[in-house]
């Protein structure tokens, strides 16, 4: 099937299907990802940290590209809630959205030999300018070797400055947790002015100051820090949300703009009337300059493009927002479909 640019490339043309093969055995899951994306050329190894559940010794992270099988990356096992893994810059030279999992050690015969995955949480990988043609990046080899502690500290250092996280307090040390997960952004001030001093600020806030009333997970922060999106089945974070379902939230944390702003938390997941979604969203990913949000979802009133009702067990399609931050007055914020469930299906 022919693969269309969508908005300028801004995804690039790839389309993969995570679930090719046998029907996966799920043994864990993932809530978000650090980094969630990147912009192409990129000039290093990537270290990705993976956060979830359900993580066991011998897991690995895995990376998968259109038309290949998945790779499995050069994998620590952190606990059974953090992986980390080096992204070689090969996989990471192309625009496109990918798709990063975790696969733990399963049957080695069967159907699901080797298939206990967790997940699929998306990596968008954005160009510089318009659309490439973008082909195969697949690369072979395990993920046997451990990284080196030299290794993990060099890409630790060149690691983005602003980092989101998912805690139910900012600081277990000094406070007790409520027990709901929360998201927040940390600045770490590397390669900030000497002055800068670590901090950490609340993102998954109600709309009148209160603590959400729902968890929030997949967290994706902008590369200057300013926005933050993520999931959350909180429904006190905005004014009039009604729907039951988790929505896709887009937070300006106002860092580095004018003293009028004021930080405030906008819905992304929203059909082109400005009503509800009609199903649940998640795994959002953001764009390094915070215009753009992929995320997935079964709503299927978000676009026109997707009237249908989603068939049973189908993969949740992949849609793009345009919030038309930075862009010109006449830029109206819209969502598109990415990849179709019939497409995801195949």
């Amino acid at each position: 099937m022919a693969c269309s640019c969508v908005l300028a490339g801004l995804l690039g043309c790839n389309q993969y299907n995570p679930y090719l093969g046998a029907t996966p055995t799920v043994s864990s899951s993932i809530t978000s990802i650090t980094p969630s994306g990147a912009t192409a050329p990129v000039s290093q190894d990537i270290l990705l940290t993976v956060n979830g559940a359900g993580f066991v010794a011998g897991s690995n992270v895995t990376w998968n590209s259109s038309g290949s099988a998945s790779t499995q990356l050069v994998s620590n096992f952190i606990s059974a809630t953090e992986m980390q893994a080096n992204l070689p810059q090969s996989l990471v030279s192309t625009p496109g959205t990918f798709f990063v999992g975790v696969i733990a050690p399963g049957p080695t015969s069967g159907n699901n030999a080797g298939n206990n995955i967790s997940n699929f949480v998306p990596f968008c990988v954005f160009p510089t300018s318009s659309c490439p043609s973008v082909g195969s990046n697949a690369e072979s080899g395990g993920a046997s070797a451990k990284l080196s502690l030299a290794r993990l500290s060099a890409l630790i250092q060149s690691g983005p400055r602003y980092q989101a996280l998912v805690a139910d307090s900012a600081d277990g040390s000094a406070e007790t947790g409520s027990g709901v997960a929360k998201i927040f952004l940390r600045d770490t001030c590397l390669g900030a002015a000497a002055n800068c001093a670590p901090q950490i600020f609340p993102v998954s806030v109600g709309w009148n100051g209160a603590d959400p009333n729902g968890p929030s997970s997949a967290p994706s922060v902008s590369a200057d820090g300013r926005f933050v999106v993520f999931a959350s089945d909180a429904n006190n974070l905005v004014k009039g949300d009604t729907n039951g379902w988790s929505d896709i939230f887009l937070r300006d944390m106002c860092i580095g703009s004018t003293s009028t702003c004021v930080p405030a938390t906008i819905r992304l997941s929203l059909d082109p009337g400005g009503d509800e979604a009609n199903g649940p969203s998640s795994s959002p990913a953001i764009s390094p300059d915070g215009r753009f949000v992929a995320f997935n979802s079964s709503a299927t009133n978000l676009s026109q493009q997707l009237a249908n009702s989603l068939p049973a067990g189908a993969v949740p399609p992949l849609f793009l927002r345009d919030t038309c931050f930075g862009a010109a007055a006449a830029c109206v914020p819209n969502t598109s479909l990415v990849i179709s469930a019939a497409a995801a299906q195949k």
